[in-house]
């Protein structure tokens, strides 16, 4: 039994130490809270969808990601946030950068990925770290709501990969039918029915370093198939000729085809290049049927009126 004085003394040193620790928990609370305040008056939106974040309810703010001074007043609005390193707006070719800071070794494999390959190329529409995760509203992969939960994966995989438009563009040409076709697998017919212990893209296809199948390290390339499917917890031990890995990967694969889609006529000018490279084809054939279409039409009038002025002098004659 501890002696009164050292009894007190350990009961007044846990206080401390509890008090010490509200006081450090009520202080990334206000200065979060403070900087939020702030964007709030503007960005009222934006700001409500960032306060269902997983980053806010662990002590980040705004300015993790866009920059600018985090010590701003709460009480008016202040355009000291938008000063110093403030970035506004990240461009979709920078957001990676921005996500490394905290996630480097996310960031690291998904440079490896055909999505960062085609972003790199200069095809932004290509898929980044927010077009998955989300921007604002971002959720642990653990939450049933969250955009990159297990279950919620394919849809969200479709959001791009059911787009004809955008995987119709002349650098990807990538069939539509990819969450119609695994919709016809056991996969999904389990996933649908409340398995979670069953594949969906990311299974196959991995997140953040996904690559076409036509690449050798790829975990969908030919040759990877048994490694893949035969990972713990999906089918250990398939080999190559197993039906597991020789069948085809989507279920009636090739059912539908993607579609070119060249009626972007409202597209701004500058922005042409982009979706359709140096040589706009799509173009020159429109212009060319407009020329012959208005050519044919035009010498078939001229031969209509040159016969009716012919037929009307020679009645005139009579």
């Amino acid at each position: 039994m501890l002696p009164a004085n050292d009894e007190m003394y350990s009961i007044l040193k846990n206080k401390y130490v509890l008090i010490l620790v509200i006081a450090f928990s009520i202080s990334i609370t206000t200065v979060s809270a403070q900087e939020d305040s702030s964007c709030y008056h503007c960005h009222t939106q934006v700001v409500t969808e960032f306060r269902n974040n997983i980053h806010y309810q662990n002590g980040f703010t705004c300015t993790d990601c866009h920059g600018g001074n985090p010590q701003t007043n709460a009480t008016v609005i202040s355009n000291a946030v938008m000063s110093g390193d403030f970035t506004g707006k990240p461009t979709r070719n920078n957001i990676t950068n921005i996500c490394s800071k905290c996630h480097p070794q996310e960031a690291k494999d998904y440079k490896m990925s055909i999505h960062w390959e085609q972003i790199a190329k200069g095809h932004t529409d290509a898929a980044t770290c927010t077009d998955c995760h989300g921007v604002h509203e971002i959720r642990a992969i653990s939450d049933p709501n969250s955009s990159t939960n297990h279950q919620n994966s394919p849809a969200t995989c479709a959001k791009c990969h059911s787009n004809k438009e955008l995987m119709s563009a002349w650098y990807y040409g990538i069939k539509t039918d990819r969450f119609d076709t695994y919709k016809e697998s056991f996969h999904w017919k389990a996933l649908s029915n409340g398995y979670t212990v069953v594949a969906t893209c990311a299974d196959c296809h991995g997140n953040h370093n996904i690559k076409s199948h036509t690449d050798p390290t790829s975990s969908t390339y030919p040759d990877n198939l048994p490694k893949t499917c035969g990972k713990a917890n999906c089918h250990p031990g398939a080999e190559l000729d197993a039906k597991v890995a020789a069948g085809f990967v989507h279920d009636k694969e090739s059912i539908h085809t993607g579609e070119l889609v060249f009626n972007k006529t409202g597209i701004d000018p500058k922005m042409q290049p982009y979706f359709f490279g140096p040589f706009d084809l799509a173009y020159w054939i429109v212009l060319f049927f407009k020329i012959l279409t208005t050519g044919v039409i035009g010498v078939f009038a001229g031969i209509v009126i040159l016969d009716f002025l012919s037929r009307f002098r020679i009645q005139r004659r009579w």
